[in-house]
């Protein structure tokens, strides 16, 4: 039979009856299976489950056309997973490398989408929503499945969806142009990118994913790994973190849930804890848990405040195999924010006891940041010595800048440290000759 046009404005009829008969499929479908509006992503097996329900129970309808079957059926998908429009970056083929999707306003009133993957920000187009107030209604929907709410009194949400993608929302008088919306996606829709596949990437060349690999992970090394938003620390630490031995212990602290090691069976992880606005569970908190229960590898995600005070007691304590990642842009950076992030802990640190507390801390500092491509690159490997730091290797800008940006090349400018490499080697690192002394300067993504 199809729609009933009863409108001289007949495209907004149409669609104003098209959505009145989706959601009576939902709610229909909803009532017999309540299982299936409990959020989450939909894949293999229990997606072909699924999408042969919804279908099956939309072609029942007599006032769809069957042009218009499809249209009902993804938008009913959505209101299943949560995910709404915005369903096919979730669950769509190559979904699993999306790690961030945004919506913004804009004057002409048609939000636009992007998207990032593999570490670049990309332009998915103004299709998703007809106008702000569908986009408004659809975070005031999220906000409801999370038991929050999204209004003129409350008008910024920062919480987690039911698969655990952290999402924020802001509007009304907040954002004059209209409503926006970004969600990062939870660790548990994206598996760890294989540290090969960030070397094809162009972050760094195959000679320092073996170095990382030798000497950070199987030496058991302390490591802090630093830069600004967005550079890629998290995508870069669960990488690495999938050479861990799988016999061994890992525990994860973060403020949010990040950092996932799906293909690791005895990981532990712990979030912070919000009820009511206030916080019940800590960083500082979480890092006294992670040392009671004595993990052979601690992870602590993303120090930024007071959190660093007891992180750096868990490196001190179990002085190896201590990771964590942070904001910094350089060691110079790092020094002036350490005591900033010690103050926040309540706990002074004097700079004359910067350097002696980054010693007891790290070994190895790693600083990621990404060029105006977006292009995530590992910028350089600094040994914490008992002199100083010293640069293993370092991006070279100059050729960088000197080729405008078609040369990609790092510089090895001084091995490890005699002393560093027989301890790593003490803890079962790789020790290879090439990291005892420099034979070739200049490495490129290509060399094997």
């Amino acid at each position: 039979m199809g729609l009933r046009v009863k409108s001289t404005n007949w495209v907004e009829e149409i669609k104003r009856q098209r959505e009145e008969i989706t959601e009576e499929i939902a709610r229909e479908l909803s009532n017999n299976y309540p299982d299936l509006f409990s959020g989450g992503t939909l894949s293999g097996e229990k997606r072909q489950e699924v999408e042969k329900i919804v279908r099956d129970t939309v072609y029942l309808r007599k006032d769809l056309q069957p042009g218009e079957h499809d249209e009902v059926i993804n938008s009913i998908i959505g209101q299943m997973t949560g995910y709404g429009p915005l369903e096919p970056f979730f669950t769509n083929i190559g979904a699993e490398e999306i790690t961030e999707v945004n919506v913004n306003p804009s004057a002409d009133g048609k939000p636009k989408v992007f998207y990032i993957k593999n570490g670049e920000q990309l332009f998915a187009g103004n299709h998703y929503f007809r106008d702000n107030d569908e986009l408004t209604r659809f975070c005031q929907k999220i906000c409801e499945d999370i038991g929050r709410t999204f209004t003129d009194e409350s008008p910024e949400v920062d919480a987690w969806m039911a698969d655990g993608s952290r999402v924020n929302v802001t509007g009304f008088k907040m954002s004059p142009l209209g409503t926006s919306l970004s969600i990062r996606k939870s660790p548990l829709v994206r598996p760890p990118m294989p540290m090969p596949k960030l070397v094809d990437s162009e972050t760094f060349p195959y000679f320092v994913m073996n170095l990382l690999i030798d000497l950070i992970v199987h030496g058991h090394a302390n490591a802090g790994f630093f830069g600004r938003t967005d550079s890629g620390k998290t995508t870069f630490l669960r990488a690495l973190c999938e050479y861990i031995n799988k016999m061994e212990r890992v525990i994860i602290g973060e403020t949010s849930y990040e950092v996932s090691l799906p293909n690791h069976p005895n990981v532990i992880n712990y979030v912070e804890v919000t009820i009511g606005g206030k916080q019940v569970k800590t960083m500082t908190d979480i890092c006294k848990t992670i040392l009671r229960n004595n993990p052979d590898r601690a992870i602590v995600g993303e120090i930024r405040g007071g959190e660093a005070v007891a992180a750096s007691e868990i490196a001190e304590s179990i002085s190896s195999g201590f990771m964590t990642t942070g904001h910094a842009e350089n060691v110079k950076d790092l020094r002036s924010r350490l005591p900033k992030m010690f103050a926040g802990g309540g706990m002074r640190l004097d700079k004359d006891m910067i350097d002696e507390q980054l010693r007891t801390m790290f070994d190895f500092l790693v600083f990621l940041d990404k060029d105006f491509s977006e292009k995530k690159t590992l910028m350089s490997i600094v040994e914490v010595t008992d002199e100083g730091y010293k640069t293993i290797i370092r991006f070279d800008e100059e050729e960088f800048n000197r080729t405008n940006g078609n040369t990609r090349r790092w510089i090895y400018e001084n091995p490890v440290s005699r002393e560093r490499l027989n301890r790593l080697a003490f803890r079962g690192a790789n020790i290879k000759d090439e990291y005892r002394e420099v034979h070739k300067t200049e490495l490129y993504v290509d060399d094997e």
